[in-house]
C-alpha cells in the first residue's frame, strides 16, 4: 500500500527530443534520467537514431518523424528543408501516431528540446511547456549581427520566434555570453551545456589523429583539402568504411566514435552546439566550418574563435587548415584554463528544472 501511495503523486512528464543527429539526444539523457528518479517520464524522439541512442539508457522511448534538414555543398537547403519538415512532421500518419499517444498519456507537463510537433500539440492540449535547448538563444538573447549574416539570422529567427511566446519557460543551455532580452528575464534562464556522464568521466588523451565530424556528406571540398596534408584524419559523416591516403573514413558507431573523439588531438566539425560543447569540455581545439545559412552554427563558430578555443572557417582552404594545425597547442592551452567537466554543473540546471516543474504543476 505504501508503494502505491507514493506513486499516485508522481508527475507525468512528456519529454520530446528534436533532431536526426545525436546532439539533442545526448544532452537530454542526463535530464531524462534525473527526472525519472522521481517522476513518470515518457520520451518521444524525432528520429530512429536518436530513439535507439536514448533507449540504451532509458527504454521508455518512442520514435516518430521529427525535424531534419537538407544540405547542398555544406549549405542549408532551406526551401527543401521546410518542405520536407512540414510534410514529414505534420503529416496525417505522424499526427495519428503522436496526438492520441500524448492525449492518452495525459502528461502534467511537456519538456521539449525545441521539438515543434510536441510544442504545437502541448499548446492545443493546454499543457504547460518548458523548452530546454540552445536554439532559442536566437529568439531570447540580444546580440549584434554582422550584415553579412543578417539574412541567415532573420530566416532562422523566424523559426524559433514563432512559438517562443507560447512556451512557459526557456532554459538555455549554451556557452554563448550574451544578455537575455529585457522583456524575457523572468521567463528565460541560462546554464552551461549539459554534459553526458561519458564526457564527465572521460580521461581524454592527445594522440596524433584529428577527428573530423560532418553533419552531411556534401562537404566534398573539405576531403580534397585534407588529402593535401600529411596529417592523419579520422572522418565520420560520409557513411563509409575505407582508407584514402591519410584519411580513415568510418561509418557511424557510437562507441568507436567516442573513443576516437576522446583520444583525438583536435576536431574539425561544422557548428553544432552539442559536439562543440563536448569538445570544449574535453579540451579539444576546434576548427569550425559552419553550415551556410544555419545561423546558430555561425554564432557558435564565432564564439569559439572569440574565446581562443579554435578558429572559424566559412569556406575551408588549405591555408586555414594549416593555420589550425600550426596553432593547435595555443588553442589547447586556452582550453586547459577552463573546467566544465564537473557533475555539479548538471546539478544546477537539474535544480532549476525541478523548481519550474513544481511551479507549473499543481498536484
Amino acid at each position: 500500500m505504501e508503494f502505491i501511495l507514493k506513486n499516485i503523486h508522481k508527475i507525468k512528464i512528456l519529454y520530446a527530443v528534436n533532431g536526426d543527429g545525436l546532439g539533442h539526444a545526448g544532452r537530454s539523457i542526463p535530464i531524462i534520467l534525473h527526472l525519472a528518479k522521481k517522476h513518470d517520464v515518457l520520451v518521444l524522439a524525432g528520429s530512429k537514431r536518436a530513439a535507439e541512442f536514448i533507449r540504451k539508457k532509458y527504454p521508455n522511448t518512442i520514435r516518430y518523424n521529427g525535424w531534419s534538414f537538407q544540405y547542398n555543398n555544406n549549405s542549408l537547403d532551406l526551401l527543401n528543408s521546410l518542405k520536407k519538415n512540414i510534410l514529414n512532421t505534420f503529416n496525417e500518419e505522424n499526427i495519428k501516431k503522436t496526438y492520441p499517444l500524448i492525449k492518452n498519456y495525459s502528461p502534467d507537463i511537456i519538456l521539449t528540446d525545441c521539438d515543434h510537433l510536441t510544442i504545437y500539440q502541448g499548446i492545443f492540449l493546454k499543457k504547460p511547456i518548458i523548452c530546454i535547448c540552445n536554439l532559442h538563444c536566437l529568439s531570447e538573447m540580444k546580440f549584434d549581427v554582422d550584415k553579412k549574416y543578417k539574412s541567415a539570422y532573420d530566416i532562422n529567427k523566424i523559426l524559433y520566434n514563432t512559438l517562443s511566446d507560447k512556451i512557459d519557460y526557456h532554459i538555455l543551455t549554451t556557452f554563448l555570453d550574451y544578455p537575455i532580452n529585457a522583456n524575457k528575464k523572468n521567463k528565460v534562464f541560462v546554464y552551461p551545456p549539459v554534459l553526458r556522464n561519458e564526457i564527465i568521466d572521460a580521461k581524454p588523451l592527445r594522440k596524433n589523429h584529428y577527428l573530423v565530424y560532418q553533419t552531411s556528406t556534401t562537404n566534398k571540398k573539405l576531403i580534397n583539402i585534407l588529402k593535401k596534408t600529411s596529417t592523419k584524419f579520422i572522418v565520420y559523416g560520409f557513411d563509409k568504411d575505407e582508407t584514402d591516403k591519410n584519411i580513415i573514413f568510418k561509418k557511424t558507431n557510437d562507441d568507436q566514435f567516442f573513443k576516437d573523439f576522446k583520444n583525438c588531438r583536435a576536431c574539425i566539425t561544422n557548428g553544432g552546439h552539442s559536439f562543440i560543447s563536448e569538445a570544449i569540455a574535453m579540451h579539444k581545439p576546434i576548427l569550425s566550418i559552419p553550415i551556410k545559412y544555419q545561423f546558430e552554427q555561425i554564432l557558435n563558430a564565432l564564439e569559439i574563435e572569440k574565446k581562443g578555443y579554435g578558429i572559424m572557417c566559412e569556406d575551408i582552404t588549405l591555408s586555414c587548415l594549416n593555420d589550425f594545425i600550426k596553432n593547435n597547442d595555443k588553442y589547447y592551452k586556452n582550453l586547459k584554463e577552463i573546467n566544465i567537466r564537473n557533475k555539479n554543473n548538471n546539478k544546477h540546471i537539474f535544480s532549476k528544472i525541478d523548481e519550474l516543474i513544481k511551479k507549473l504543476v499543481k498536484i
